[in-house]
């Protein structure tokens, strides 16, 4: 597709491109995440669908019923798959959870509204299955990196029950979108969208921060301290769009941390976002 570039926006959004050392990124976390699956009981490639993409990875915890977090994969919708970041499953496991990283195809092979349609039947094979992993549906929380905040806002702002009847409308109890993007028009005029393929039509909707959530939280918005300025603001609109909706918004910046790094902070013991996503189940 061919895109208009506005260079304010590439600046602001163009992410990856503002990391030097990307490629070393992804190599310590496919050793990490290989660390993570060798380390602990999991079970990978679970079908949720018919498609390739659409697999579960799921890391159970000793506890009986534990609450279960769903994690979503950044790369702007048109990278990466689960399997890279297994390294975000074993602090949220030592925390209580029950660890699912759910896949979904890239763009362009499908447009942003399959993969959010994905994400649900994710969520709705959770619903049906996770007690044989040890999990507890009706403790159902979703969290999610850059193109998977987005997506974590999408799941928060699903009526579940109109679209899987059986389920509970509040499936969703609460959210941690990290260096999500929530409003996509900005989006429209860089060079993410040439495989996005998005006009304003289409970003308005999918944009959740357009929109009122389903789920009444709680909801923890991180974004990394050493982000650009867009990101930041994206978090604080969401934030006030959804404030008073929610049974709480929580909005924290990681210090010294990029737009990458930013997903780093759920394996590190003892981190801000670690100690807020704590009190979700306290």
């Amino acid at each position: 597709m061919a895109v208009m570039i506005d260079p304010q926006n590439e600046k602001l959004y163009n992410a990856r491109a503002a990391i030097p050392d990307a490629d070393e990124i992804f190599v310590r976390w496919t050793a990490a995440s290989q660390a993570a699956r060798a380390g602990n009981t999991c079970h990978l490639d679970i079908p949720y669908g018919d498609r390739e993409r659409e697999i579960l990875d799921i890391y159970p915890n000793d506890t009986p019923n534990a609450p279960v977090m769903m994690f979503i994969h950044g790369g702007y919708w048109q990278a990466r798959q689960p399997k890279d970041f297994n390294f975000v499953a074993p602090q949220l496991v030592r925390l209580g959870f029950c660890v699912v990283l759910a896949g979904y195809d890239l763009c362009p092979h499908v447009s942003l509204d399959k993969i959010t349609g994905q994400m649900q039947a994710a969520g709705h094979h959770v619903w049906d299955t996770i007690s044989r992993y040890g999990g507890d549906r009706q403790r159902f929380f979703v969290s999610g990196h850059s193109a998977g905040g987005h997506l974590t806002a999408e799941l928060m702002a699903t009526d579940w029950a109109k679209g899987y009847p059986g389920m509970a409308n509040d499936f969703v109890k609460g959210g941690v979108p990290i260096s999500g993007v929530f409003d996509l028009l900005p989006l429209v005029s860089t060079s993410i969208n040439e495989n996005l393929g998005l006009d304003d039509a289409s970003a308005r909707l999918n944009s959740p921060c357009l929109r009122d959530p389903v789920s009444r939280g709680p909801m923890i918005l991180a974004v990394g301290g050493d982000e650009s300025t867009a990101f930041h603001e994206q978090s604080d609109r969401l934030q006030e769009k959804w404030s008073g909706k929610l049974a709480s918004t929580t909005r924290i910046n990681l210090d010294g941390a990029h737009h990458m790094a930013a997903v780093d902070a759920l394996a590190k013991p003892g981190s801000l976002l670690l100690r807020e996503i704590a009190k979700l189940i306290a």
